[in-house]
């Protein structure tokens, strides 16, 4: 927050006896000691900064300039880039094992710290240990770090998360390996992102771009690694894009200014997103299926690009806030409104895209090895949650598309309201992912 001096000078003394001068209308911030009364006090906003493009672009708001001529391109980074989180994160490789091979009529010990499984998981295959050393399934919510040490004791034990899943789960891993889809730029199915820490040079070039050519220029800075909308913030200033680098680590995504809305009778033309969970059988091979029932949620404000920081209008995550209206609506009284609101798209056709999209993500996500891609690991198995929206746009013919955007990926979501309207939901999962028998489960195999 930028606090300014009042327009008298002032002068204190510090508790080692130097005296200090504060200018009128400048910056109170990291300022240094005067020598001599009437000194001028500075203050260097990019101090510590050593790469004098990134120095450059942290200095804008104060001494303006064009890049335009600066790339924005942003390939994928290097391997080292991955190395390195597998590294800052601490998790450990496995080692290579063969698949597990468990009877038929096996009873699998389930050992798990997750209310919603414990409370709904009720397939008779499947019962409960307190013992960690003595089961089958390690069902936990918190991730999995040394999973070199339980190759080597226990390889027998089947997991709830793939090692390198951090790379789905994590907003601008998410981004860089999604770029494998498509140009640098990324897939039409993710808003351009860029990594604040790593591609703030490339951002201000675009940004700039844009703004010569008139194009919309709304931007949302997210941390990397939170969910629920926590610490996000939408904008179209550069210089407070530019600012955010100095908080968390975040990722700025362009927002979506053409959104497809669903009209609300209670309160007129909204966003929505939806929720879907994808399930991950193997990455080699890939086995990726998708639960049948999808979870919708609504903004409680008509939209329009202004007054960005209206909560209801522009985000969707209200179940976390008893004092804010959370607005239900099942998927399959979605859909036929959906195409009642949209005549000219079929939901069908918009699901497929949406599904083309998770497969796409899933094959370019596991095509490299770790840690550049999600570890082969055979007792691996996974759920995730995959967030998206609707964008309406033109195709190259003129005719009217809806394009959807993935928001985020996250591990071991929030299953409440799944457990709640579909009490089989746990056991589809566990059959699926742990018996090998989706066939009588509400899945659908994508590959």
């Amino acid at each position: 927050m930028e606090v300014y001096i009042p327009h008298e000078e002032m002068f204190y003394t510090d508790s080692e006896g130097q005296i200090w001068k504060l200018n009128s209308g400048e910056v109170n911030a990291n300022i240094a000691p005067a020598k001599d009364t009437g000194e001028e006090v500075t203050q260097d906003f990019a101090y510590g900064e050593a790469d004098p493009l990134i120095r450059k672009c942290r200095l804008l708001p104060w001494a303006p300039a064009h890049m335009l001529d600066l790339s924005s391109s942003t390939p994928e980074p290097p391997g080292e880039h991955y190395q390195a989180i597998l590294d800052e994160n601490k998790e450990k490789l496995p080692l290579a094992i063969d698949p597990v091979v468990y009877p038929s009529d096996h009873i699998f010990k389930v050992y798990t710290d997750i209310q919603q499984v414990l409370s709904h998981l009720t397939h008779p295959r499947f019962t409960f240990t307190q013992n960690e050393a003595d089961t089958d399934i390690l069902y936990n919510f918190s991730h999995f770090k040394d999973y070199r040490k339980l190759s080597q004791k226990q390889p027998q034990v089947l997991l709830n998360q793939f090692p390198c899943e951090n790379l789905l789960t994590v907003k601008d891993c998410l981004a860089s390996i999604a770029r494998r889809a498509g140009v640098p730029e990324g897939p039409a199915w993710l808003p351009r992102t860029f990594n604040l820490r790593t591609e703030l040079p490339q951002l201000v070039s675009y940004f700039q771009q844009r703004e010569r050519r008139g194009e919309d220029n709304h931007w949302i800075c997210k941390p990397w690694n939170l969910a629920r909308s926590l610490d996000t913030h939408i904008t179209r200033n550069l210089h407070s894009i530019g600012r955010h680098r100095e908080s968390t680590p975040k990722a700025v995504s362009k927002y979506i200014e053409s959104p497809v809305l669903f009209l609300r009778e209670d309160v007129g033309s909204v966003k929505f997103d939806m929720r879907y969970i994808v399930l991950l059988r193997s990455v080699k091979p890939l086995r990726l299926l998708v639960y049948d029932v999808f979870w919708l949620r609504f903004s409680n404000r008509p939209f329009v690009l202004n007054d960005l920081h209206n909560y209801e209008k522009h985000f969707t995550v209200m179940n976390y806030d008893p004092e804010v209206v959370l607005k239900q609506v099942h998927y399959d009284e979605f859909i036929p409104e959906f195409e009642n609101q949209h005549p000219q798209f079929q939901w069908r056709s918009v699901q497929a895209e949406i599904f083309w999209a998770f497969m796409e993500l899933f094959q370019v996500a596991c095509a490299e090895p770790p840690p550049m891609g999600l570890c082969d690991y055979p007792s691996s198995r996974a759920v995730y949650a995959v967030d998206l929206m609707l964008k309406g746009d033109n195709g190259p013919d003129g005719k009217r598309v809806m394009q959807p955007q993935m928001l985020e990926m996250n591990f071991n979501p929030d299953c409440e309201r799944a457990c709640r309207y579909h009490p089989t939901f746990f056991n589809d999962v566990f059959s699926t992912l742990y018996l090998d028998e989706p066939s009588n489960c509400h899945v659908t195999r994508l590959i």
